[in-house]
């Protein structure tokens, strides 16, 4: 006779089915389907929980970061190969790369700057030894998913001396490996930024077991990948004094994080751009300068919570915490290292800043780590037994329901290459290599090993080479740019410059246009 238990296996087992078969076909949205299986999944633990295997918690985590690396290994590099990444940021990037491997320095096109003018990243110079092996964005795409996965071996280790046992530590890395924030962080192409979550982690981990020369370095690695970095860390500092009463030390680190975010915002990084530092900007509404934006938001506390708690903020908040299964608001302590970059994210009137899947999360989510692994040991310690089980349960099937788009880049319509990405790759192979080219935002990436590369129709005047999608022509997103075309020839005006530029059509396949100043 069958039992519930029984038919919800036949539908998972179709629900697995069908997956297979849209990740194998046209199929738009595999996600759909993937959450069709997640429902089925969990009306069966519901209706009757499964035995888990006995397994090596320590076995479980290698395993799992090991499928992670390679998962989001392949995720982004062919992501990058059918042309979905970016200028900004993997095209700046390797460029900021190639050129410190090339000992030209930390200057980058994209706009012709000094790159320690936009954000001050020294940590990239030891990525530079992976560049003489093997430029390119492959390479940084391959070792930022690797550093995220590492992560979960620091979540492990952290859960492990909190929890004291290694089977919820387990449970916790792999949860971490399943945040959808981390998620959205790697597939945004690359930045500085991401490495800053296993390296807090860590330092996290370190603080907790009193090795205090690790945890300095890994906090002093933080402090290098960007100049906002020195948020986390006095959060760091925050939570060493609140939560373990280490008052002295706490705040020489909270000290230590101000001075170097004041020296870099206020002097470094305005000396190499020639102005005052551009991302202040984003908080434009409470002052145009650190010194104004915090005495807004000393003196006018009322209009600062008003600008945190609109809705769409609410909801931000709300899909950082449900993959966790809200128990970082059982420690209310462990989240306060989190609040100085909330606050710079919350605060801001940039969108994305806001937006729980953009690479702006990295400073927070080592924090929410942190904050569910305390939450649960409450929890475990008021209510023992399968509650906290179930908790953890739920969170793993809120974190792939909130994670289920990333299973539409294994489909294999969207890294398979198409005849027209064929066509793209023949015209980009004919760009000389010490050309300088202005040219669509998606081809950068691909052609940013060289001192001088531009987004159409920046650059214009300084490149001697063009290339674009003769197909989006006219573009909708630059109706002042007019293009001309008669036989071999093209002609390019810029309305808003009045400039006008005449070139020679070098190689065309299929919309694909390669051109040459004559």
């Amino acid at each position: 006779m069958l039992t519930i238990g029984r038919l919800l296996d036949v539908a998972a087992v179709l629900a697995a089915a069908a997956l297979a078969g849209a990740l194998l076909t046209d199929w738009r949205r595999p996600e759909d389907v993937f959450i069709v299986l997640l429902a089925v999944v969990g009306l069966r633990l519901l209706a009757q929980p499964m035995r888990v295997p006995a397994v090596r918690p320590r076995r479980v985590v290698a395993v799992a970061v090991a499928a992670y690396a390679a998962v989001f290994s392949f995720v982004t590099v062919t992501r990058h190969h059918t042309l979905l990444t970016h200028a900004l940021d993997l095209g700046y990037y390797v460029q900021l790369l190639w050129s410190l491997a090339e000992g030209r320095g930390p200057h980058v096109s994209l706009p012709e700057m000094h790159a320690w003018g936009d954000h001050f990243s020294p940590i990239l110079y030891l990525l530079v030894p992976a560049f003489w092996l093997a430029p390119g964005p492959e390479v940084l795409l391959v070792i930022q998913s690797v550093a995220l996965a590492l992560g979960a071996v620091a979540t492990f280790a952290l859960a492990r001396r909190r929890l004291g046992d290694e089977r919820p530590a387990a449970a916790f890395a792999v949860l971490y490996l399943l945040n959808p924030t981390l998620h959205g962080i790697n597939v945004r192409d690359f930045h500085a930024t991401a490495l800053a979550i296993p390296l807090l982690l860590a330092a996290l981990c370190f603080a907790e077991t009193g090795r205090w020369r690790l945890f300095a370095a890994a906090l002093a690695l933080t402090l290098a990948c960007r100049e906002d970095a020195a948020l986390p860390v006095l959060g760091v500092g925050a939570w060493l004094a609140l939560r373990h009463q280490r008052w002295l030390g706490g705040g020489a680190v909270a000290l230590a994080a101000l001075v170097v975010l004041a020296v870099e915002v206020r002097w470094l990084l305005p000396h190499y751009r020639g102005e005052a530092y551009s991302h202040l900007g984003r908080y434009e509404h409470l002052g145009r300068s650190l010194g104004e934006i915090v005495s807004t938001l000393v003196l006018h506390p009322l209009r600062t919570l008003g600008e945190v708690l609109s809705g769409r903020r609410l909801l931000y908040l709300g899909a950082l915490l449900l993959p966790l299964a809200f128990l970082p608001l059982l420690a209310p302590l462990e989240l306060v290292g989190a609040l100085p970059a909330l606050a710079q994210n919350l605060l801001s009137r940039d969108r994305i800043l806001f937006h729980h899947r953009t690479q702006y999360q990295a400073f927070v989510l080592p924090f929410l780590v942190l904050g569910a692994v305390a939450g649960y040991d409450r929890l475990a310690t008021r209510r023992p037994g399968r509650w906290p089980v179930r908790v953890l349960v739920v969170a793993a099937l809120a974190s792939l329901c909130l994670s289920a788009r990333t299973v539409n880049d294994l489909a294999l319509r969207r890294w398979w290459p198409t005849a027209e990405h064929r066509a793209a790759y023949a015209v980009l192979a004919r760009v000389p290599p010490d050309a300088s080219v202005s040219t669509d935002e998606r081809y950068i990436p691909h052609l940013a090993l060289r001192p001088r590369v531009y987004v159409f129709p920046t650059g214009l005047d300084r490149s001697d080479h063009v290339l674009v999608n003769a197909r989006a022509y006219p573009w909708r997103n630059r109706p002042g740019v007019t293009m001309e075309r008669e036989a071999g020839a093209v002609t390019v005006r810029v309305a808003e410059t009045g400039s006008e530029h005449r070139y020679a059509v070098v190689a065309e396949t299929g919309p694909h246009l390669l051109l040459r100043r004559e």
